[in-house]
């Protein structure tokens, strides 16, 4: 890969390069979002973390409240190729019911038939609206709609992505205290518009189940499936196991594995991330 006229950068140099970037811009998060001015113990941050399942629940985090959050995904089989990503995202609520998405792959390493490549993926900017908030006491789900766009800012040509993902999102709460949370999440995708061919289409569609042990943890399963390559994912049909743990009101962690069910799907892959929260201005 040449940097300019007559200079070569050797490949492990340039990895190693991308990876003390990725390392650098996560510790700036790391230390940025504890940081910002604002109400520390406020208990009604009511974060709503995107991980570690594809698929999402209708809720939001309260308003005036900034989500970020920062994970890695990792599906290291050579068949269909090796993929891994540590991406960050953050989320704002200005108003009741509308929140707006940033969402980043600081680092990306792929392999496949094409060749391997590391280094900047792509950026995402979007926002979700709350049609229906979920009401405990009635059977009507809570319904929201997603809106990502991804835009062709990676650093290789084997990393950059180009499209649309717009993403219908239901969940509802059962059972005593909402112990169990069902959600169901469909998209209709438009991808590598970048390529000389030109764009693809194709979906996800993603079914979840939430057990709430207690008020900080929660147990996921899930199964999912897309035939083109989202959320971190090469296409195919997976199942998920995982958790999330809220250590304070602006503090979260979560992990997970997955498990390919087709053919097509890489066999296994792994996620965890971490979730902070903090309030921006007063509701």
């Amino acid at each position: 890969m040449q940097k300019a006229k007559g200079q070569v950068i050797d490949a492990p140099q340039q990895s190693s390069r991308d990876l003390r970037r990725v390392l650098t811009q996560v510790l700036i998060v790391l230390i940025f979002v504890p940081l910002l001015p604002g109400k520390l113990s406020a208990q009604d941050l009511n974060l709503s973390p995107s991980r570690p399942t594809v698929a999402n629940s209708a809720t939001i985090q309260d308003k005036g409240v900034l989500q970020a959050e920062i994970g890695y995904d990792a599906f290291p089989q050579h068949n269909p190729g090796n993929q891994q990503t540590v991406g960050t995202s953050l989320y704002y609520v200005p108003v009741a019911r509308l929140r707006l998405d940033f969402g980043w792959s600081a680092f990306s390493h792929q392999e496949g038939e094409d060749g391997k490549a590391n280094g900047v993926g792509t950026i995402q900017l979007g926002g979700k609206i709350v049609l229906v908030p979920e009401e405990y006491n009635r059977a009507k789900p809570g319904i929201a709609l997603q809106y990502e766009a991804e835009l062709p800012t990676a650093s290789n040509r084997l990393l950059q992505g180009f499209g649309q993902q717009i993403i219908v999102l239901l969940n509802h709460h059962y059972g005593p205290n909402g112990i169990v949370d069902v959600i169901v999440n469909g998209s209709l995708v438009q991808a590598d518009c970048q390529t000389r061919s030109g764009c693809r289409y194709g979906g996800q569609q993603s079914f979840a189940l939430s057990y709430h042990l207690d008020k900080h943890t929660r147990l996921y399963a899930e199964v999912f499936g897309q035939n083109v390559s989202q959320s971190n994912a090469p296409p195919g049909t997976y199942a998920f196991t995982g958790f999330y743990h809220q250590f304070s009101d602006s503090f979260g962690l979560n992990g997970g594995m997955r498990f390919g069910l087709t053919n097509h799907s890489a066999s296994i892959g792994s996620t965890v991330g971490v979730v902070f929260g903090r309030r921006l201005h007063r509701n």
